[in-house]
């Protein structure tokens, strides 16, 4: 397998970024207190909350993000297991990795159709297709932080 500098620097990128958002998720973490309050004002904007809306959006939001954190990180630790064990693991130890990993994708698809409800239930559905919308444009948002910062080592 072939990669090219580009396509690794790429993959690093997004491994950081994904890293970002789930540090940022944690309540003890340092990068919290900077990337709940960009992800704020960032969500805020995009998604045009009123007072009233944000008030019941983000503890319903941020729970949605702590359960999805748990699903992630539970599926990180199977494949870095995986990862390092590959070469000595039974068929069946293999294929009861490959099941849990599908069962992690099926929880997260679960956890977003219970909370797509509760959204509904929060705010009009035209702001509810905008978290989803937010959600993808917050992770460029990063992602360009995160680039920009690196030009500005390189320089």
């Amino acid at each position: 397998m072939n990669f090219s500098v580009k396509t690794i620097l790429l993959l690093i990128v997004f491994i950081l970024a994904g890293q970002l958002l789930a540090l940022g998720q944690e309540k003890d973490h340092p990068a919290n207190e900077y990337v709940t309050s960009q992800k704020i004002a960032f969500f805020t904007e995009k998604i045009g909350l009123t007072p009233e809306e944000a008030e019941k959006f983000w503890p319903v939001y941020n729970a949605y993000w702590k359960k999805k954190n748990a699903i992630i990180e539970e599926r990180q630790n199977k494949m870095s297991h995986y990862s390092k064990k590959q070469e000595n693991l039974s068929p069946e130890e293999m294929e009861e990795l490959a099941d849990s990993y599908i069962h992690q994708e099926v929880q997260k698809a679960q956890l977003l159709k219970e909370y797509h409800e509760k959204f509904k239930n929060i705010l009009p559905i035209h702001k509810v297709m905008k978290i989803y919308k937010a959600d993808y444009q917050f992770k460029e948002y990063l992602l360009e932080k995160i680039r920009k910062s690196g030009e500005k080592k390189d320089q």
